[in-house]
């Protein structure tokens, strides 16, 4: 409800006005009937008001009907009766000639005329007061309770108008008949003096009842459009509309009834004042609402079909419909790239902010000459789109430096681009660099191809889901990520007679203990004998950037992946990253074929302690063969232990669905907490529920946040 306003008049200028005690009361915002009569301009009362409104509105079967039509008959009549502020009303007029011959639509709204004249009589034929004023206005909505509040208010102003307009048409028609009959003359002078609450000190009140009501059409033709709702126009959904019939209609009670309180009357003006501001107001920010909707749906649908490059940059980058792009060619000639060039170019849009992104630029200069110096490629380009909320001196000095070491094209637009809400919705940018890739019919082949052009430079060319797929088949991923921590593994993995055992885990002891076996393993002569040789990597005593440097390539290609790479690829990737927060862990292939990962360090302890036990199965099944039917034969732990990874970087709106990694699981793992991930596999009790203080916000721009991801027992969480 609106704010009430206090008279800042003293008791004695109230006494000096003439003003009785009970309108001192009304003043005050208090009433002088018992407590079950609501005051209209007592804040305490505005609640219950409110409620009262909305219970006797039936919403449901509200049926939306034509409401311009009768209003501008209505409310021509009112203002061609009222005096002095004709001229000064901002609303649809219908001429004299044309309102003799007006008729209202068949589908407009055509209350009956006894709905009309009982309405009006309710306005008129009893005294109005704050003792009486709720409960005569209340009357009229819920007699109108299947109107829409357009349609309320229009009827209570139709009824207000039927006599209002009475002593005007009768004016008129002795006016244009020349008629100088007695009677009617003096007819006409005993209503003017009876009936005309169109006296000047009424003008503001008339004045601003017809233009609330205008803007209650609005905002409900604007609420009967679907395409709108709360979360693309909230204004429109949390406007009052049904404060703002209610006092529509209480105004036309007040102008109907000559026996009002004059200073009940002036509270009604401000209040009436009050509630215009606020509905025009409202207007202003739905439409500017509508204007920001309309432009976001605009560049998301051009996001989301193949309407061309061209256009996608004009979603991203630029207002609507420009017909000019400040994308220069090179950092050398500083040309302009043409909408020609542009229409028939596939693109890789780098789009980052200025802030260390330098490691990107030397990757992605490979791919630069890579594309210029084969024919085969020429028709694909990369394009450096900067996202710069505030171009200060000191960012243009360094987007400068920054081109000034870029071969290929830049934008040059100095404001923040005009997607950035759908580059964030649709492509997932968090501020951390990302390459898209996308060819000249505006097919996106890919959201990031940042990681694979990282892992696997010109080889996954050109970065989309089926080539990444077919380079990453048989673990490739995973060794191409060991060869760039130790590159002997890229001689060992070539031979089929070759087993690597990759390990390592959290607890040194382990670490160490397990690589004196495999090093026993691997020197055994009797092994030798049978063709087959060890080679052994303990991650767990690198050095802390090459331990780094491994899990945070893995993690890059489970968000790299998760997109567009089938379940099996995701399932290894989230079974690799499991292995981070365990004590000990290992992984045995055979050259390239991975046929071993064990997380438990006790198991694996065993296996290697036992290796004499199963060595003589190696001449008849070989190593693999004797190795995995030793291990299937070990007891395992009843509690299936918990699979967590950790995913370093990612922002809170970004909650990726993962699904369980365990083959014999598969169930989608539950959000937990800000960023953790939990299943156990359907049978343990789930962990207590986060903090009761943790809100995901899907609209956050703050701080990235750490993505903790485990199933298993609670008893073995953190």
């Amino acid at each position: 409800m609106l704010k009430s306003y206090r008279s800042v008049l003293t008791g004695k200028k109230l006494v000096a006005q003439g003003i009785s005690a009970v309108t001192q009361n009304i003043l005050d915002g208090v009433s002088t009937t018992s407590d079950s009569a609501p005051n209209p301009f007592n804040e305490d009362h505005e609640p219950i008001i409110s409620r009262n409104i909305i219970s006797n509105h039936d919403g449901h079967h509200a049926v939306r009907r034509d409401v311009d039509s009768l209003f501008n008959v209505v409310s021509d009549i009112v203002i061609r009766r009222s005096t002095n502020f004709t001229h000064s009303l901002d609303l649809k007029k219908v001429t004299v000639d044309r309102l003799e011959v007006h008729k209202v639509p068949e589908s407009a709204l055509r209350p009956s005329y006894s709905l009309l004249k009982e309405i009006g009589c309710q306005m008129a034929c009893h005294s109005f007061n704050i003792s009486n004023a709720d409960e005569s206005v209340m009357a009229v909505l819920k007699k109108l309770k299947n109107y829409t509040w357009d349609a309320k208010a229009v009827i209570a102003l139709s009824a207000f108008a039927l006599d209002f307009g009475q002593t005007w048409r009768l004016s008129l028609t002795q006016a244009r008949n020349q008629k100088e009959n007695a009677l009617d003359l003096h007819v006409f002078s005993f209503a003017e003096e009876e009936k005309n609450p169109a006296q000047s000190d009424n003008s503001t009140l008339i004045k601003n009842t017809l233009e609330l009501i205008e803007g209650i059409i609005k905002l409900e033709k604007l609420f009967d459009d679907k395409s709108y709702n709360p979360g693309n126009v909230p204004t429109l959904f949390e406007a009052p509309r049904y404060v703002y019939t209610y006092w529509a209609v209480f105004s036309l009670f007040a102008l109907a009834n000559n026996q009002v309180e004059p200073v009940m009357k002036n509270k009604l003006v401000g209040r009436l004042t009050t509630a215009l501001a606020e509905i025009n107001a409202n207007l202003e920010k739905i439409n500017h609402e509508i204007e920001k909707w309309e432009d976001l749906s605009w560049r998301i649908q051009a996001f989301r079909i193949r309407s061309g490059i061209w256009l996608i940059l004009n979603a991203l980058i630029y207002p609507k419909n420009v017909d000019h792009f400040e994308i220069i060619a090179s950092n050398t000639t500083n040309e302009l790239v043409t909408l020609e060039e542009l229409k028939t170019t596939n693109l890789f849009l780098f789009i980052s902010g200025l802030d260390n992104i330098e490691n990107v630029i030397e990757s992605l200069k490979s791919v630069y000459n890579s594309i210029t110096n084969d024919i085969d490629k020429k028709d694909y380009k990369i394009l450096w789109v900067p996202v710069v909320e505030n171009w200060s001196k000191e960012a243009m000095e360094k987007f400068e430096r920054l081109k000034s070491s870029m071969p290929w094209y830049v934008l040059q637009y100095f404001k923040l681009i005009e997607g950035y809400r759908v580059l964030q919705d649709e492509w997932d940018y968090q501020g951390k660099p990302i390459v898209v890739v996308a060819d000249a019919f505006g097919n996106v082949l890919n959201k990031n191809a940042l990681h694979p052009i990282s892992l696997w430079g010109m080889k996954a060319f050109p970065y989309d889901s089926f080539t990444i797929q077919s380079v990453s088949k048989n673990w490739n991923w995973f060794w191409q990520v060991l060869f760039k921590i130790h590159s002997p593994i890229q001689t060992w993995v070539k031979s089929q007679d070759k087993y690597v055992f990759f390990y390592g885990g959290s607890s040194t002891t382990w670490t160490k203990e397990f690589h004196g076996l495999v090093d026993g393993i691997k020197k055994d002569l009797e092994l030798e004998e049978t063709k087959t040789y060890i080679e052994h990597f303990n991650l767990g005593i690198a050095d802390e950037k090459t331990q780094n440097d491994f899990w945070y390539n893995m993690s890059h290609s489970l968000l790299s992946y998760s997109s567009n790479a089938n379940s099996t690829l995701l399932n290894e990737i989230q079974s690799l990253l499991a292995l981070r927060s365990k004590e000990g862990w290992a992984i045995v292939s055979n050259g390239k074929k991975v046929f071993l990962i064990e997380d438990n360090n006790k198991v694996m302890l065993d296996v290697l302690n036992h290796f004499k036990e199963w060595r003589l199965n190696i001449s008849g099944s070989g190593f693999q063969g004797a190795i995995l039917d030793y291990h299937s034969k070990l007891p395992k732990p009843e509690i299936p232990g918990c699979r967590k990874f950790t995913l370093d970087n990612i922002h809170s709106r970004v909650l990726i669905p993962f699904s369980c990694s365990d083959p014999s699981c598969n169930r989608k793992m539950e959000i937990t907490s800000t960023v953790t991930y939990n299943c156990c596999h359907g049978k343990h009790p789930s962990p207590p529920p986060p903090a009761a203080d943790f809100i995901p916000n899907v609209n956050c721009k703050g701080p990235l946040f750490q993505y903790e991801l485990y199933s298993g027992h609670p008893k073995n969480q953190p």
